[in-house]
């Protein structure tokens, strides 16, 4: 039989195509397979992959956006807290939490926090509906293998960690200190996100799947911003009034989005998740690449599931 070694037109990996040849050959043939596939392995995880942990190799920007949502906070809170601004809140949150100035209840703490919380959102939604949809920078940047998904660095990607890991860190703090936002399961996904946000721009995992799971499933949430404002201003008591017909459009986009991108697209995307991290657990790719790290991939994997059900449960609870 003779034998010659080609590329895989798809793939860029060698097979062994045989004819007619000797032995010999046959074992060059196959050693030149073996290398040419190494090589692939290693584009796919993107050698261009900056040194260093990505975590404090960002402590600038990191240090940027949190001071960034903290300004923000302050600079809606105290006018609002001694009266140079006058948003009148629902009477059910003034009921819970009165924190009355000169005999009027402000909430200056969820006006501001709905504020400074828009704005990472708007940032996350777009960024990540950008880069996934109409650049496409996120499909189009890595390699389409499990190791390019897994591993393949993205700036975006990279940028989207910090931006997730800032708004995420921000907030766990924030909504412990405000009633309405201190329950255990919304402090536990903040904690979740967070940690994952970390491990991600640490580590340099999974930066194609952060700009989705990070990013774009956080564009309901920009409608959301704008049906949270009726805590401030009841739209059910102007239904007439075009404020109360574009909060009524906010909440039906809201729902449509919630559903498309955190229960339908989130369990999608999900299964290729797990299937590509199946084929870089059980051919040892992990181990070669990101030594002893193969249970950040795990808690990765974890996060999905249990977030997941959530959004899950959440949209349960907007219908």
């Amino acid at each position: 039989l003779r034998s010659t070694c080609k590329l895989h037109p798809s793939t860029g990996t060698a097979y062994i195509s045989l004819v007619r040849s000797s032995f010999p050959s046959s074992i060059m043939c196959l050693r030149a397979a073996i290398t040419a596939t190494m090589v692939a392995d290693k584009k796919d995880a993107s050698a261009e992959m900056p040194p260093g942990g990505g975590f404090s190799r960002r402590r600038s920007s990191i240090a940027v956006f949190l001071l960034l949502q903290t300004v923000v906070f302050a600079a809606t809170y105290y006018p609002q807290k001694i009266g140079l601004i006058k948003f009148r809140p629902a009477d059910t949150y003034c009921e819970r939490h009165n924190d009355e100035t000169d005999g009027k209840c402000t909430r200056a703490d969820l006006f501001a926090f709905q504020f400074a919380a828009g704005l990472m959102l708007f940032y996350l939604g777009l960024v990540g509906f950008n880069s996934w949809h109409i650049s496409r920078s996120a499909h189009t940047k890595i390699p389409a293998t499990p190791q390019g998904r897994i591993f393949g660095y993205l700036k975006e990607g990279e940028d989207m960690n910090v931006a997730i890991f800032c708004f995420q860190f921000w907030d766990l703090v924030a909504s412990s200190l405000i009633p309405e936002h201190s329950s255990f399961v919304f402090l536990a996904h903040h904690a979740m996100a967070t940690l994952s946000s970390y491990l991600s721009l640490e580590y340099q995992f999974v930066h194609h799947y952060a700009i989705f799971f990070g990013g774009l499933s956080e564009f309901s949430s920009i409608f959301l911003v704008f049906c949270d404002l009726e805590v401030f201003f009841p739209a059910h008591m102007q239904e007439d009034s075009f404020y109360g017909k574009f909060i009524f459009g906010c909440q039906v986009i809201f729902a449509i989005t919630f559903f498309m991108y955190r229960v339908v697209g989130w369990w999608y995307v999900s299964v290729q998740l797990w299937k590509d991290a199946y084929y870089v657990l059980s051919k040892g790719i992990v181990e070669k690449l990101r030594p002893g790290k193969s249970y950040v991939l795990f808690m990765f994997l974890a996060a999905d599931v249990i977030l997941g059900t959530l959004q899950v449960f959440w949209f349960y609870q907007i219908l």
